[in-house]
């Protein structure tokens, strides 16, 4: 016989009678029946159990009979107290089946740690519980318990929280390491470069010496002596810059790129540096043409803005296949807008991407070489002084560099003036 809820000598709800008695009319169509709640309770997976107004078990699941380790017969009827007396959370748990008679109000997701003894050591069990009210005709006549091993799956959790934490470890110490190694690499830049400066000086120095006492002195100097110191000259020129170059970028990583502005005519500048050049696009076969109207008035660090405007001409030479190059120069409103166009090689969409970036190239280092530094110094310098440089493009269709720079330089804000 299947137990039914009402007198302490019940032991179980007949789930196949209706609300109000009789007998269920079987569904229409066949000859089925209901199941009766101890069929379902020998195959729900959950542990669950249903408990009386006087704290005993009315029915229990196969799998929370198998939590308690206990069989199921051994729970029917049985006082609660009696049932879990080995349990380490017995007190907590009728404690809260005993509010949720009292109060109605059911608890959800209350988490249950059960800490186990074994021969293998001690065990930990995790469950996850909720408490619910049954009620009939409005009253609260038993409580269900709703109980899931979490056990397994925490175990998974753990080790995927375990896994991620590695991962991350070893991301931050990769991350650690790279840190290092670069300031460890704008370390030696700085030092090299600092004592590369010294001797380039001084080569320097004894050539002009040198090349001036051959002048005066009575004797002719050899025809071949004069293309050879010039061709000297430039190396040396060059050597230098490239260490002014490295100077610039440990400066940078350190945040002391200093400027210092002042009133210029940066169409004057313009027209001074394309002078300069003239000699180079001379031997590169190619003619630079300009494009300025007047002057053009702004606060600027000069020494910087010729710095942008040698790497941008430089380019131009460089890269521009001894094509035309046309350099432009207007004012729009506070802002000064400069343009640098050649019609060579051009920059391949990837390029594009990493060409501001630092020892980064667009081309193949062997053919054209470089330390893959000019962009990126042009580029911070120009950000300092509140301007943009951007590029348009295409492979093979040549390049035009635009740089925007405002004619008053920005109000430093406290961080930027703490880095200088």
């Amino acid at each position: 016989m299947t137990p039914r809820l009402g007198s302490a000598q019940d032991t179980g709800p007949d789930v196949t009678t209706p609300e109000g008695g009789g007998s269920a009319a079987p569904p229409s169509g066949g000859g089925s029946r209901p199941v009766e709640l101890a069929e379902l309770m020998a195959t729900v997976p959950l542990g669950m159990a249903i408990i009386d107004r006087e704290l005993r078990f009315v029915e229990v699941s196969d799998a929370m009979a198998a939590m308690h380790g206990v069989s199921r017969e051994a729970h029917l009827g049985q006082p609660m107290v009696e049932v879990l007396r080995a349990e380490p959370s017995a007190a907590d748990v009728v404690r809260r089946v005993r509010r949720v008679l009292e109060t109605g109000v059911a608890l959800e997701g209350v988490e249950i740690i059960h800490r186990e003894s074994g021969a293998h050591g001690e065990r930990t069990r995790v469950y996850r519980a909720s408490y619910h009210p049954v009620r009939r005709d409005g009253a609260i006549v038993a409580a269900c318990i709703y109980v899931e091993d979490m056990t397994e799956r925490r175990r998974v959790e753990a080790q995927r929280d375990a896994g991620a934490a590695r991962e991350r470890s070893v991301r931050e110490q990769a991350l650690r390491e790279t840190q290092e190694a670069v300031r460890a690499r704008d370390e030696f830049l700085s030092v090299a470069a600092h004592e590369l400066r010294t001797p380039l000086t001084s080569l320097r120095l004894h050539l002009q010496l040198l090349l001036r006492q051959v002048g005066g002195s009575n004797q002719e100097p050899p025809a071949e002596l004069a293309p050879r110191a010039r061709v000297l000259d430039r190396q040396l020129s060059r050597l230098v810059g490239l260490v002014n170059t490295l100077l610039d970028v440990s400066r940078l990583a350190a945040g002391r790129l200093s400027l210092e502005p002042r009133e210029l005519d940066l169409a004057q500048m313009v027209r001074q540096m394309a002078e300069a050049f003239s000699e180079e696009f001379n031997r590169a076969g190619s003619t630079l043409s300009l494009h300025v109207d007047g002057p053009l008035l702004g606060e600027w660090d000069s020494l910087r803005l010729e710095q942008v405007l040698v790497n941008l001409l430089s380019n131009a030479v460089k890269y521009g296949g001894g094509q035309p190059v046309e350099v432009s120069l207007a004012s729009e409103g506070p802002t000064a807008v400069l343009a640098v166009k050649d019609q060579g090689i051009g920059i391949s969409e990837d390029g594009m991407a990493r060409l501001f970036g630092k020892f980064e190239r667009a081309v193949s280092e062997r053919h054209y070489g470089g330390l893959g530094l000019g962009l990126y110094i042009t580029r911070q310098i120009v950000e300092a002084m509140g301007g943009s440089i951007t590029v348009r493009s295409a492979q093979g269709k040549g390049s035009t560099f635009i740089l925007r720079l405002p004619t008053r330089p920005p109000v430093p804000t406290k961080a930027a003036a703490g880095a200088r």
